[in-house]
């Protein structure tokens, strides 16, 4: 690694963060913890700024001649920004809400995730595994009769999901003990806080009879039971217009009769909770990017067939998902996204489109927590946003939102285990400042919830997502008071002995932006780079500790502020601005009127 890097503004040489003093590190990646953060205040960044100001000096300059030129017309083709992004975001392990391995819960990660990134919904695994304990130890003798549910911890983790502000996906997962065909049959590669859930078919006899062929009876009955209650509890009106109703989740390896068997355990879970109320809103199949070409057609021809109801279609992709299995390959990701939609199309399938897990990578490897996912995020957000030639996703939902996170074991580390899956750490629970501090992915959303109404054209850039380098996407608020420009840097690759040298390398951006409607009073330039709005660089400084002590995470929550310059405005309505855009970067310009 080089021992310092020239900047193309100013000219000026800066030691590489990496090798000075722990203290600098952290002002230079942006100072404040997240206690000295303003409110975001919704959608759109209205209220106070978020974050906190870089303390390094701006990187705005009027020398140097740019490597790449963006244009902005404010008064160009307007179309309507969608916000699929903020849809939903995973929280892997239902249980995990209320209680975990780790010594505490995810219940205010929910809230963050809601308040500084605008995430909608919540899906987790697990809602009726015996940790939750909802289905009693055995079941009732006659199919017909009511089982001795206890709805206790069920209540409490949809409760917390409603607290935070969010609604929740429900996915029907996994088989209660009781009812499992084979109770033997465990998905040991689901850790569960060391408790692996059964996948087997839930089916059992419809009498104490044990010679009487199985049915699905006590299934089809406990899934109108749920609906019932969720009724009653949240009101019909609120769950049936509004909550989603996700059948299993890969079967291909989470159900034990694999994707052969997914059409069957659809069915008679549909018509289940279809019994407990026809309006509610289901679907799947929820599965990988590897086999969703092959089980999303046949569940649409098989809901055709059955005259079942199938109101959205649920996939996963990560972008490592593609036949070379290159990490944070978004290329491929848009690419293969574009090809499942227009063959969903041709199916004659209208219904929603949900892609509730997707990420980086599908593997816990080091792009996750790296500036490296802020880039990933920020790019496929930009062309899955503005591709007008498929049909609008209903939500993208990221996997996942916590480090408290349970589908594996993940070790003792409480900072950073290289290649957790969460976007939030999930700190030392004897240190409650220690708690949700941010990586920079999560700060890539917190960029990109201050998106506002309107796309604006942006020439320049990339305009092919299998293209590396720098791209960017604007939008005007509807009120015409702001406007907002992303931009990222981004390579379709992620190489464990080259992402650290390529993220000190830039190019300088010329940003030009033409008939505002309005006159700012203030510009913000947010950045999440190897730098800036990221605490994994300051956690490698201090040598990767796996328990950091009290000052060191105090150090950490500084850096994990999403951090902005603040620059002054020239008058009238337009603007030019030049700065370096590194490799595996984000950064948000935001013109404001106050």
């Amino acid at each position: 690694m080089q021992s310092s890097r020239v900047l193309p503004f100013s000219g000026v040489t800066r030691n590489v963060l990496l090798v000075v003093a722990l203290g600098a590190l952290a002002a230079a990646t942006c100072g404040g913890g997240g206690s000295k953060a303003g409110g975001l205040g919704g959608a759109g960044g209205a209220g106070n700024a978020p974050g906190v100001a870089c303390t390094d000096p701006a990187p705005w300059t009027t020398t140097g001649t740019a490597d790449v030129m963006l244009s902005v017309d404010a008064t160009g083709p307007q179309t309507p920004w969608n916000r699929f992004y903020e849809g939903a975001v995973a929280t892997d392990h239902a249980n995990t809400i209320l209680s975990s391995a780790y010594g505490r819960n995810a219940a205010a990660a929910l809230q963050k995730g809601h308040d500084q990134a605008g995430f909608r919904y919540a899906r987790f695994h697990g809602i009726l595994n015996r940790d939750i304990g909802v289905y009693p130890a055995t079941a009732p003798v006659l199919a017909t009769d009511t089982p001795a549910y206890d709805w206790t911890r069920f209540d409490m983790v949809y409760d917390a999901v409603m607290t935070a502000g969010m609604r929740p996906i429900v996915e029907i997962s996994f088989t209660p003990p009781a009812l499992a065909s084979v109770p033997t049959q465990n998905q040991a590669q689901l850790w569960y806080g060391g408790v692996s859930p059964n996948i087997s078919k839930p089916i059992l006899p419809p009498t104490a009879d044990a010679s009487a062929l199985p049915t699905w009876d006590h299934w089809k009955k406990f899934m109108a039971d749920i609906v019932a209650h969720l009724e009653s509890r949240y009101g019909a009106d609120e769950v049936r217009n509004n909550w989603y109703f996700e059948i299993w989740n890969e079967a291909t390896w989470m159900y034990g009769p694999g994707i052969a068997g997914y059409n069957e355990l659809y069915l008679n879970t549909a018509q289940g909770l279809l019994a407990g109320d026809p309006m509610i809103k289901i679907g799947g199949p929820a599965d990988s990017g590897g086999d969703s070409q092959y089980s999303i057609p046949s569940l649409i021809d098989y809901a055709k067939q059955q005259n079942v109801k199938l109101d959205f279609i649920s996939f996963h992709r990560y972008g490592e998902d593609s036949p070379m299995n290159v990490v944070a390959n978004a290329g491929d990701f848009i690419t293969w996204k574009n090809s499942l939609f227009n063959m969903i199309n041709a199916k004659g399938y209208t219904g929603e489109l949900i892609n509730d897990e997707w990420g980086s990578s599908y593997d816990p490897e080091l792009s996750r927590d790296t500036e490296a996912s802020a880039s990933f995020i920020a790019k496929s957000i930009h062309f899955l946003g503005t591709d007008t030639t498929t049909q609008v996703p209903t939500m993208y939902g990221y996997w996942t939102l916590s480090d408290i996170y349970e589908e594996i074991n993940t070790g003792a580390g409480r900072a950073y285990r290289e290649g957790n899956y969460g976007l939030l750490l999930k700190g030392d629970d004897a240190i409650p400042t220690s708690y949700d501090l941010a990586k920079p992915a999560f700060n890539a959303f917190r960029l990109l919830h201050l998106m506002t109404d309107k796309t604006l054209t942006v020439t320049g850039g990339v305009t092919d997502p299998n293209a590396d380098g720098i791209g960017a996407v604007a939008t005007l608020a509807a009120d015409g008071n702001s406007l907002q420009i992303l931009v990222y840097n981004h390579v379709n690759h992620f190489d464990l002995t080259m992402w650290e040298d390529m993220s000190q390398q830039s190019q300088l951006v010329s940003l030009k932006i033409d008939n505002l409607p309005f006159t700012p009073t203030r510009v913000l330039h947010y950045v999440v780079d190897h730098t800036h709005s990221n605490s994994h660089t300051v956690w490698a400084a201090m040598g990767k500790p796996v328990t950091p002590a009290a000052d060191q995470w105090q150090t950490l929550s500084d850096a994990s502020e999403l951090c902005y310059y603040a620059n002054s405005w020239n008058g009238g309505k337009s603007m030019t601005a030049m700065f370096p855009q590194y490799t595996y970067s984000a950064s948000l310009i935001e013109l404001r009127k106050d």
